[in-house]
């Protein structure tokens, strides 16, 4: 049998002991990773001497640029830049027979349905040229579309598209056959011109009406549409194609689109992509 200083003294050890496992277990919560944390799969804020160098070998950089004509240009320009050493600039001219594109792509890991892609770009548009017709952000599938199929691979994904002079962002769903998302917002507000600002996109990806896409700029929500966002494969089977699959794994960024009536010029800095 204990004695009663032997009894006390082992409950003070116990005691003790009991404290500092408790205090273990809360500093390891705490210093653990949320699970709701969105992860960042890709960061690139432009900080190298030229354009080839965003390209790299093991394809951790920009996997590919697209420019449809020979006046368009991208360059690192260290001036207008946001932050770091330098930025992209961009310029490409009116759309002909041919879509006037000049932008860089982006490889991603799956994204698939039920997970949350939040895309942030910095933009700075020079003032002058309507906007009408831009594209600014596509985010697509390179692996959904069949092997063999008579109509040519579109890449089915959302787009954001500028519409009116001033340029009012909103979400273009053509490529996945559906209408223009709705802002339940009412009309958004147009992009700041002539200095930097921070462009947000954010979607709660389904192919159903559990889809959620939201729009900020400079942290002030300018669009909220619900409903789909992903490819629908039913959809598709109506025009014959058999979709392989339904995720997104290509991000593209800059002038996707100039399909309105003048040259654009545009800058981009600190281009990001987080999933959760």
């Amino acid at each position: 049998m204990f004695g009663r200083g032997s009894l006390k003294q082992l409950l003070s050890a116990r005691t003790a002991k009991s404290f500092l496992i408790g205090l273990s277990v809360i500093s390891f919560m705490h210093c653990r990773p949320s699970r709701a944390e969105p992860q960042i799969i890709f960061a690139n804020g432009f900080d190298v001497p030229a354009f080839p160098d965003l390209f790299q070998k093991d394809l951790s950089g920009w996997t590919n640029i697209q420019k449809t004509f020979p006046q368009n240009k991208a360059e690192i320009v260290s001036e207008p830049r946001r932050d770091g050493a330098g930025a992209l600039r961009l310029h490409a001219v009116p759309s002909k027979s041919d879509v006037s594109k000049c932008d860089i792509e982006k490889e991603l890991p799956s994204i698939n349905r039920g997970q949350t892609v939040h895309i942030s770009a910095w933009f700075l548009i020079p003032p002058g040229p309507e906007l009408n017709n831009l594209f600014l952000l596509d985010i697509e599938c390179n692996q959904c579309w069949p092997e063999r199929s008579l109509i040519s691979d579109k890449g089915p994904g959302v787009r954001i598209r500028l519409t009116g002079p001033s340029g009012k962002p909103f979400v273009e769903r053509r490529k996945i056959g559906l209408s223009d998302m709705p802002n339940e917002l009412g009309t958004s507000a147009p992009l700041p011109r002539g200095r930097w600002f921070k462009f947000e996109w954010r979607l709660v990806l389904s192919p159903d009406e559990s889809g959620l896409t939201e729009i900020f700029v400079d942290e002030e929500p300018v669009f909220r549409g619900r409903g789909p966002n992903l490819p629908d494969p039913q959809i598709f089977r109506r025009y014959g194609v058999e979709l392989r699959q339904v995720l997104y794994n290509r991000l593209q960024v800059g002038i996707t689109a100039n399909s309105s009536s003048n040259p654009i010029e545009l800058f981009v800095d600190d281009v990001s992509v987080a999933v959760n």
